[in-house]
C-alpha cells in the first residue's frame, strides 16, 4: 500500500512537472516539441511502473521467504521440545515456573538473615523447585540452563547467609561399660550424638561440673549433649582415644 502511494505521488509530480514545463514554453512551441515532451514523460512513467512492479515482486518474495523461515523455525523448536519430552505448552509452563522461582528467590533475599529461619518452609520449597527444574530435560535449552544455574547460585548464597537455627540440646544417660561400652569416645561416635569419636572433648567441656577426669564416667550420669556443629576446637586434636581396649 505504501509503495502504491509513492507510485501515485510520482505520477502526480510527473504530470505537474509536464504541465508546468509546457506552460512555460514560448508561444511558438511546436506540436512536435510537445509530443516529444509528452513521450519522454510517458517513458518516465513506464519506467516507474516497471520499478514498482519489480519492487512488489521483491516484497512478495521476501514475505514468502520470511514465512518459510518462520515456519521452519517453529517446526525446529517443536522438534526440539519433542526431543526433550515436552511441547510448546510445556516449554511455556517451564518458563513461567522458572520466573516464579526467580521472584521467590528475590523475595527471600529481601528478608533479614536473622528472620529466614522463620521462613524455612519457603526456603525448602524453593530448593525443591530448583531440584525439579534441574531434573527437567528442558533445562538443556541454553537460556533455561543459564537461568537455572543463576537461580541455584543465588539459592546457595541465600542458604549461606542464613543464621544457624537454635539448637535443641539433649541429654545422654551413661550406661555400663560391660553392657554399653560407654566412654566419652564411644558416646561421641554414636550417630545420634556427633557421629565422630574425636568430638569427645565437646561432651567433656559441657559436663565438667560432673566429669573431673574424662577417662572416668559413671553409669547413670546425665550428660548434657550440646547439639551444635562440631568445630576443630571441639575435636581431640591429639588423636588420643579415651576408650578402653
Amino acid at each position: 500500500m505504501k509503495t502504491f502511494r509513492l507510485f501515485v505521488l510520482a505520477l502526480g509530480i510527473a504530470a505537474v512537472a509536464s504541465t508546468s514545463a509546457y506552460a512555460q514554453y514560448p508561444d511558438d512551441f511546436s506540436k512536435d516539441q510537445a509530443d516529444s515532451t509528452i513521450a519522454f514523460r510517458r517513458t518516465e512513467v513506464s519506467q516507474l511502473s516497471t520499478d514498482l512492479g519489480q519492487a512488489n515482486d521483491a516484497v512478495t518474495k521476501a514475505t514468502a521467504d520470511l514465512n518459510t523461515r518462520t515456519n521452519d523455525n517453529s517446526k525446529c523448536r517443536d522438534d526440539l521440545y519433542s526431543m526433550l519430552g515436552s511441547d510448546r505448552n510445556g516449554y511455556n509452563a517451564y518458563r513461567e515456573r522458572l520466573a516464579r522461582d526467580e521472584q521467590e528467590l528475590a523475595a527471600l533475599r529481601s528478608i533479614q538473615p536473622s528472620m529466614l529461619n522463620d521462613n524455612m518452609a519457603r526456603v525448602q520449597a524453593l530448593e525443591n523447585e530448583i531440584r525439579a527444574l534441574r531434573s527437567d530435560k528442558l533445562v538443556l535449552i541454553r537460556d533455561n540452563n543459564s537461568r537455572v544455574s543463576q537461580l541455584s547460585q543465588g539459592y546457595v548464597q541465600l542458604r549461606s547467609s542464613m543464621m544457624p537455627a537454635p539448637s535443641s540440646n539433649s541429654t545422654y544417660t551413661v550406661g555400663t561399660w560391660r553392657e554399653n561400652r560407654d566412654c566419652l569416645w564411644n558416646i561421641a561416635k554414636k550417630p545420634e550424638i556427633y557421629n565422630d569419636p574425636f568430638a569427645w572433648p565437646k561432651i567433656w567441656r559441657a559436663n565438667m561440673d560432673q566429669i573431673h577426669n574424662p577417662d572416668v564416667i559413671h553409669p547413670g550420669q546425665q550428660l548434657q549433649i550440646v547439639k551444635t556443629e562440631v568445630t576443630p576446637e571441639d575435636r581431640d586434636a591429639t588423636g588420643y582415644r579415651h576408650h578402653r581396649h
